[in-house]
This record gives C-alpha cells, structure tokens and sequence, in this order.
C-alpha cells in the first residue's frame, strides 16, 4: 500500500469518529472541561483505530470467520444505539446538557463502533501479507488528528450558530446510515 493510499483509507476510517467528534464539541461549547473532553474522544477514536487494525491483522482466518459472522450485525447494532440515542437528545434536550460530562461507555461505544470497520481493515492487510504496524500508527493518528480538529469545528459551530439539534439528528442519520451500510454490504 502506497503513501496515498494509507492516507486516503485513514481518512475514510475516521470520517465516522470525526463526526461523532464535531457533534460531542457543539455540545459542550461552554463548558469549562472541554479540553479534557476533546482529548478524551480523540484519543479513544486514535487508540482504537490503532488497536483495531492490529487485532485483525494477528487473528487467524478461523477467527476471522467466526467473527465476520456477526460482526456487521454488531456494528449496527451499535451505531444505530448511539444514534438513537443522540436522535432522544435532540428531541428531549436537558437543562445541563451542555455541561455534561462524556461518560466512560458512552466513549467506549462509540469507539468500539466507528472503528469496526478497521478490523477488517486490518484483516484485509493480513491477507494480503502486508506490515501492519506502520499503517495502524498512520490510521490512529489520522482518526486523532481529524477527531481533535472536528470537536473543536463543532465547538466553534456552537458559537456562531445553535445547532445542536439539527447536528444530532444528521449525526444519528449518519451513524444510522453507516451502521446499515454494513449490513447491506456483507
């Protein structure tokens, strides 16, 4: 895979996290923990599109069979909870929504979810006999990079304009749309 490539892939990987991210920052636009907030996303989008890759890479073909097997009803599964989830947020806003803090499984599902398809990224290398390492460390640091920049361009969103509704209900379509997009394309 050449340099062009890489890059073009991570990207792709990490539209869904990048998503997840500027919606996460229009939330939290006066919040005086945003910082740690933003870290925190970006670094579990990096960590686990970093870790995905890998974990596919060293499974066996055996593994990778049993797994594919429901791996696509899985990642809908969870994309499709969390937009759900953003789309009962848009409708039904609370008082302290915008301090809220991220909580620790709502970051892992969503981490989990927008970096299954890196699993099969990384499976697909295996197969191949491609390095992996290099290319996780490009994908990780890719998805941390757009992820950081995203949550603040949704940060700076909420500044300008009160949108949060309106990107919680394209953010859930989105992840909806992704998550359905798997299982059509098993």
């Amino acid at each position: 895979m050449n340099y062009p490539e890489l890059l073009l892939l991570s990207v792709a990987l990490a539209v869904d996290a990048s998503v997840c991210s500027i919606i996460y920052g229009n939330r939290l636009r006066e919040s005086s923990f945003r910082l740690r907030t933003g870290l925190t996303l970006a670094c579990s989008f990096g960590l686990f599109q970093f870790l995905m890759p890998v974990t596919g890479h060293h499974l066996s073909l055996a593994v990778y069979e049993l797994i594919s097997s429901f791996a696509p009803y899985l990642a809908c599964a969870l994309l499709c909870a969390v937009a759900l989830s953003m789309v009962y947020e848009a409708l039904h806003p609370s008082e302290e929504h915008p301090h809220r803090r991220l909580g620790l499984m709502t970051v892992l599902a969503l981490a989990i979810a927008t970096s299954l398809d890196a699993l099969a990224v990384g499976f697909s290398l295996g197969l191949i006999g491609s390095g992996i390492m290099f290319e996780a460390t490009v994908i990780g640091v890719v998805c941390f990079a757009l992820s950081l920049g995203c949550f603040y361009l949704g940060v700076l969103a909420s500044t300008l304009w009160h949108i949060e509704k309106a990107l919680n209900l394209a953010g859930a379509a989105v992840l909806a749309g992704i998550g359905i997009e798997i299982l059509l394309s098993r």
